[in-house]
Order: C-alpha cells, then structure tokens, then sequence
C-alpha cells in the first residue's frame, strides 16, 4: 500500500488547513494585507503562520525559506510563513521581514514572477511606500550577500541574486521615467 495519497492529504492539511489568516505587522507598525485581483474581484491573500515559534517546529517543506507563496485548491495565491524565522528577523533584521513580506506579496499578485522579478517588485513597492531608504536598500544587499550559494533560479549566490536585483529595480525605474517624461529620454 502506498502511503503517497496520506503524505498528500497531510501536506495539503498543512499548507492550507493549519494556522490562522492574519494581517502583517510591519517594521512601521502599519498592519497590512497583500490584495490581488481574483476572478475579477479584488480580494486579500490568506496568510498562514506555521509553527508555534519555539525550537525544532521548522517546516521542511517549505524547504528552509521564511516564506513562500502557493496556490490552494482553488488558485487563490495563499502566503506561508515560518514563524521560527520570522520570529528572530523581526527583531534583528525588521526591514527584512518586509522585503519577504512585499517580494511574496509580487508572486501573488503576479503568479508568473521568478525569484529575481520578486525581488525587484519588493524594492519598488517598498519605495513607493517610501519604506526603503539608502541604508535599507544597502542592508538588504548585505544580506542578500552573505548568502554564498544558491540555486539557479536565484542566481547561484547572494551576491548574484541582489545584483541582478538591482538591475532589474534601474531598468524598470527608468523605463517608468522615459513613460512619464518622454521629452527628456536620453538616448543611449
């Protein structure tokens, strides 16, 4: 007898069964949701909180990440969280905690977003709101740095990854000036 369809059914109970929908708190004290247009009706993305915070009650599943992003049965974009990692970041690193928050935040808006156009979405979003200041932006490149490897779709490092990051962040940032002041485009 296989035991795949009750792996299934306790992952599914996990992912979209376990803990409690909730605003996110950020490092400003403003509570915030990520809202999405679903089936042509604007609605907030559930977010889930797994664990109790305490030692030892990690989630493997979500494959060591603070976050992610996934869809439940009926596509709606549902965003888990690891209370274990969140708990520390949020002391030390707060504006962090927000960069997760708006980079998973960019994948459910935009299901078809990679890793590097997630994070691009989180700088912008967090200027726009005017959350990411010249030494929030250097923090989150000193972070993003430390982390020496990763996989492809990151860009194999850290160092990579926010590069990359950056990029994308000026192309776009420009892109969205050349549309607003079409008279003063530089040609290149």
């Amino acid at each position: 007898m296989s035991l795949w369809p009750l792996r299934c059914a306790l992952l599914g109970a996990l992912f979209f069964g376990a803990g409690a929908a909730r605003a996110f708190d950020r490092s400003d004290g403003v509570r915030v949701q990520c809202e999405i247009v679903f089936k042509g009706q604007l609605q907030e993305v559930r977010e889930v909180w797994l664990g109790s915070g305490e030692a030892g009650q990690r989630y493997p599943e979500l494959g060591g990440a603070a976050a992610v992003m996934r869809l439940d049965a009926d596509g709606m974009p549902v965003i888990f969280f690891d209370t274990v990692v969140f708990k520390g970041m949020l002391t030390r690193d707060p504006h962090l905690a927000d960069f997760i928050f708006y980079h998973e935040c960019g994948h459910a808006k935009e299901q078809n977003l990679g890793e590097i156009e997630a994070n691009c979405y989180a700088v912008l979003e967090m200027q726009r709101l005017g959350l990411m200041s010249d030494a929030t932006l250097a923090a989150l490149g000193a972070t993003h740095g430390q982390m020496l490897r990763l996989p492809s779709r990151y860009g194999g490092s850290g160092q990579v990854f926010w590069g990359r990051t950056m990029t994308c962040v000026r192309t776009k940032t420009e892109a969205a000036a050349a549309q607003r002041y079409p008279d003063h485009a530089v040609e290149t």
